[in-house]
């Protein structure tokens, strides 16, 4: 029998039963899977199902900007091959452009990842490749696909994995604060109106948690009230992210050697997001709300939160995961499940990565290794696998 099953020919499945599973899809990703089992299953649902609606956002000051809502999924791209024992793999983030075009990207920034002449594959057949989800993104961008300054992590809410035609964002933005926007809204409202030093928000276990500088846990109910849920950390450094990892709940806490991004204004600073209707404009707009961050990412310590007591607990080791953090998300991997040699590890962007617009190139991701805190560029130390960037530049999703 269990030879039977290795070896069964999902193209013979009934069909009843095919579109049973076809009903049931409930993202694009879904779709891209189901679609990519064989040829025949293609016909039973649309590469279109489950396109994401594309719903304009008049963003309100201050982060002034007409943005869309973005659920870029992370992804493990495994190329199918029966001949080798351990396929080949790394990470990739597929996106949906304003048009409804799927892309690549690379997973620590919003860069697609674009074909190069004179490598192969130029095409991703998905018959050829198998896309395995590992997490979902949330992200607010312009209509050329960068994304909305000022914007530092943005979540929705209440349902975080799907977009409505109604309905309400959380956001961290000047490097701090936190508000909340439904769709309509004239303006932005504070949840918190003392304090502007939160970092990090994440869905987790059904619950929303949001953290502070001082490593300072809040949960965020129904009604959008901020409970206090940990106690700080009693040391600290300049930034932290929060990480979900085998069920677990961690703070990548962050050491930089100078000061992070400071908005000049406070209350009154308004980042106009406009791209082609007056560059000057936009350039001393940029130049007087969004300045450089020139400070370099030094050193992490890892904490992870004692649900029982409320407490973090310094953490040594990470074993075999690999964290990953950014802005945008942040998350966890298995270093088996990408066949590199070494875990323990976090790999990160830094502030002065950014281009003018704001946006990281995501090449160049680097390595924190929490054994001896020291720091490679990533492409120097993945050993036989690029977790970051495919060994080849691949074009369109032929799904």
């Amino acid at each position: 029998m269990a030879g039977q099953s290795l070896n069964r020919n999902w193209a013979d499945l009934p069909q009843e039963l095919v579109e049973i599973i076809g009903n049931h899809l409930d993202s694009r990703i879904d779709v891209f899977r189901f679609r990519a089992v064989c040829t025949s299953w293609r016909s039973f649902v649309s590469s279109t199902y489950r396109q994401s609606p594309t719903l304009l956002l008049n963003l309100p000051a201050p982060i002034s900007a007409d943005a869309f809502v973005s659920l870029p999924t992370i992804c493990r791209l495994e190329r199918v091959d029966e001949n080798i024992s351990q396929p080949a793999c790394w990470l990739t983030k597929v996106d949906e452009s304003t048009r409804g075009e799927m892309q690549l990207l690379i997973p620590l920034s919003n860069r697609q990842i674009k074909f190069s002449p004179g490598m192969l594959p130029n095409i991703l057949n998905l018959l050829n490749f198998r896309l395995v989800e590992i997490t979902k993104a949330c992200t607010l961008k312009l209509a050329t696909g960068r994304p909305v300054l000022g914007i530092d992590k943005a979540v929705l809410f209440p349902n975080p994995t799907q977009i409505a035609t109604q309905f309400g964002i959380i956001a961290i933005f000047h490097e701090g604060k936190l508000g909340y926007w439904t769709n309509g809204d004239e303006s932005w409202t504070l949840l918190d109106d003392a304090n502007f030093n939160y970092d990090d928000i994440l869905f987790f276990k059904g619950e929303y948690y949001v953290v502070d500088r001082n490593g300072t846990v809040f949960l965020v109910d129904s009604s959008l009230n901020l409970i206090q849920y940990s106690h700080p950390l009693c040391l600290f450094g300049n930034k932290k992210n929060l990480v979900e990892s085998c069920g677990d709940l961690y703070a990548v806490d962050r050491y930089l050697d100078g000061e992070r991004r400071i908005w000049r204004r406070n209350e009154d600073a308004n980042v106009i997001n406009q791209e082609g209707s007056n560059n000057r404009e936009l350039f001393f707009n940029l130049l007087i709300n969004y300045p450089k961050c020139r400070a370099k990412t030094v050193d992490f310590k890892v904490y992870k939160l004692d649900l029982a007591l409320r407490r973090w607990v310094n953490v040594r080791s990470l074993d075999d995961r690999i964290f990953l953090v950014s802005n945008q998300i942040s998350f966890s991997v298995s270093a088996r499940e990408f066949n590199v040699c070494e875990g323990n590890c976090i790999y990160y962007t830094d502030p002065n990565d950014e281009d003018f617009g704001g946006e990281s190139s995501g090449y160049d991701a680097r390595v924190f290794k929490l054994k001896d805190h020291s720091i490679v560029q990533g492409t120097s130390s993945l050993g036989c696998s690029p977790i970051i960037q495919p060994p080849f530049q691949v074009g369109p999703l032929i799904i």
